[in-house]
């Protein structure tokens, strides 16, 4: 369950760094603004004030599926890299030799 949680909270802060880390999109359409997030456009800023908070806008339901998406992508590829970890020789004779007990 732990792991879980620390995936969530990953999710969680990489899709506050979409907002920095992936370039905006400048629709040509309707008031001028930079739509910032991926996959989902969750932060709005327009352009029609100089103050950053006054002209912003946070469209949450994006927000939560983008951390849903991000938090499915590494629980996927982390099944996928313990499932295909080769399984050394060492690890596979403990768990055959003593039940995978490793009491010496």
């Amino acid at each position: 369950m732990k792991k879980r949680i620390i995936i969530f909270n990953i999710s969680f802060w990489l899709a506050l760094l979409t907002i920095i880390l992936i370039p905006g999109k400048v629709p040509t359409e309707g008031a001028s603004r930079i739509e910032y997030g991926f996959p989902f456009r969750f932060f709005i800023q327009y352009q029609s004030t100089e103050w950053f908070i006054q002209g912003v806008g946070i469209q949450l339901l994006y927000y939560f599926f983008d951390v849903f998406i991000i938090y499915g992508l590494i629980y996927a590829c982390l099944h996928l890299w313990n499932r295909l970890k080769p399984i050394t020789k060492e690890s596979a004779s403990t768990i055959v030799l003593n039940g995978g007990n490793n009491k010496g």
